[in-house]
């Protein structure tokens, strides 16, 4: 039973009839009075007129919600990491019944806000507050029904709107492409196109005899709408900048679940959840065409690294550096530090081309690859 999706009670009890009955009715509808005045208004029947949209191509969002009695309502916006987006209405006089609000997908400057979700909060001047992130979404699951076609298009579907993670790669090796990385996707079919290649194009993945995904998911809180087609700005550039340093949604106590929940807290927040952009190096190795293959012999000097914009989130957390030569574990660094220098010692490899894999892994489940082909002589 969740008390924010019907009306509020007051306490049980019993009023000890007397002899002097007309004054025990007079304090039983004056306690009755005072207890109604106090509970005030509860939001109810929350719902958007659609789960997408795009407000860089003039597109609206409707959220309708039902009072019990006359209050003043604050409709507020939050992006992923609970950053307030735009105040809607603020103490605006609403009657009991059904109510819309418009949003237009714009922020408090009055500019469309990047791709991705957004949830709204509804309060009313009586204490009320409807938080959907206190009683929905964060439950996880995989994605079993996923089929690949011959192309190697991803098809699955969502029961719910959810954020998406997929990553491909070898069973028992490493991850070779994050497809998905924790993307807001729609309830329904969804199509993820790719090419059926490694995030390098030196493995044709799809055809892999050890070909693994893994596809999972977690849910989108309720009164969640996910927005597209900015194409001006970038939800991380958006955090980086303009929406830096905004308020706050205060942090609530989140009610009892019936199925597992993630907590936000064991994940790395939206706007750094970018697979970390892994950089891989051989350092001995004579510069040359960008497609062309590196002729080694006996050893390489390999130097391993990771875009400096991804550099602070990893070192807030732990992580480790695992190598795999041909897709088979090598070599592993368990404490992780960046650069990492390496010298590749080949004499144990047959003559012919290998590929050195690396998969930077942290704690929080962030996964960053790069791979190097070369062709060993010997």
């Amino acid at each position: 039973h969740d008390d924010r999706h019907s009306p509020l009670s007051g306490p049980n009890g019993y009023v000890s009839m007397n002899r002097h009955a007309n004054t025990s009715i007079t304090v039983l509808l004056l306690l009755t009075l005072l207890l109604s005045t106090a509970v005030g208004a509860t939001v109810s029947d929350v719902a958007l007129s659609r789960g997408t949209f795009n407000p860089s191509a003039g597109e609206t969002l409707d959220l309708q919600f039902r009072l019990d009695r006359a209050a003043a309502v604050t409709v507020k916006v939050f992006d992923a990491d609970d950053g307030l987006v735009r105040v809607i209405e603020s103490g605006a006089a609403r009657e009991a019944g059904m109510h819309r609000v418009t949003w237009d997908g714009l922020d408090d400057d009055g500019r469309p806000v990047p791709d991705e979700a957004y949830t709204f909060t509804i309060e009313t001047d009586g204490g009320a507050v409807y938080d959907p992130t206190t009683f929905s979404g964060g439950v996880v699951a995989d994605a079993d029904d996923a089929v690949f076609d011959q192309e190697g298009v991803l098809l699955y579907k969502l029961p719910a709107p959810a954020r998406v993670l997929v990553r491909l790669g070898v069973d028992g090796g490493p991850m070779l492409k994050t497809l998905v990385d924790w993307k807001p996707r729609a309830q329904g079919a969804i199509t993820e196109p790719w090419n059926g290649r490694d995030a390098d194009g030196y493995v044709n993945l799809r055809s892999h005899d050890g070909f693994s995904a893994l596809i999972t998911y977690v849910t989108l809180p309720d009164a969640t709408v996910i927005t597209y087609g900015n194409r001006q700005e970038s939800y991380r550039d958006y955090k980086l900048a303009r929406g830096k340093g905004r308020p706050v949604k205060p942090a609530r106590e989140r009610e009892t679940a019936s199925a597992p929940v993630l907590r936000p807290t064991l994940l790395v927040p939206p706007a750094w959840s970018r697979a970390p952009r892994v950089t891989l190096e051989l350092v001995s190795v004579a510069d040359g065409a960008a497609s062309a293959v590196p002729t080694v012999s006996n050893a390489v000097n390999v130097r391993i690294d990771v875009d400096p914009a991804d550099l602070p989130t990893l070192l807030d957390d732990q992580f480790e550096v695992i190598l795999f030569v041909d897709n088979v574990f090598f070599a592993e660094a368990e404490r992780g530090h960046l650069p990492l220098n390496w010298r590749w010692e080949l004499q144990q490899f047959p003559a012919g081309e290998h590929v050195l894999t690396v998969n930077i892994a942290s704690f929080r489940g962030q996964v960053g690859v790069a791979s190097r082909k070369v062709r060993l002589v010997k």
